[in-house]
């Protein structure tokens, strides 16, 4: 952002320079103007807590023989929308993946 307004695809960001003292964002934590260091004070990943669960069982049918087994899987349960790495030199920048579900089934013999 820039002086708190927000670029989106129909809204471009004010035109001209913006300022390192008007520069914000609600991803990551930017260094007040004139104190940015890249080894000791460098621009770091907001901080964000995610919740995932997954429940399950190996036998559901209590067979001897042959066993079913379920899975069912929730990543990022409140639909956070945060980043997790920037601009890394190999990978780049990344955002945490959006709510997913996922269930499995097995049979075991």
């Amino acid at each position: 952002m820039c002086g708190g307004l927000r670029a989106t695809p129909t809204q471009a960001l004010p035109g001209g320079v913006c300022l390192a003292s008007q520069f914000s964002s609600s991803l990551i934590k930017v260094p007040a103007a004139g104190t940015e260091n890249d080894d000791h004070n460098p621009q770091r990943i907001q901080a964000r807590n995610l919740f995932d669960l997954s429940v399950g069982h190996d036998n559901l049918l209590h067979g001897d023989k042959y066993k079913w087994s379920g899975q069912f899987t929730a990543i990022n349960l409140a639909n956070n929308y945060a980043l997790y790495n920037f601009l890394s030199t190999f990978s780049g920048t990344h955002y945490v993946t959006p709510r997913s579900f996922t269930a499995q089934l097995g049979f075991h013999f």
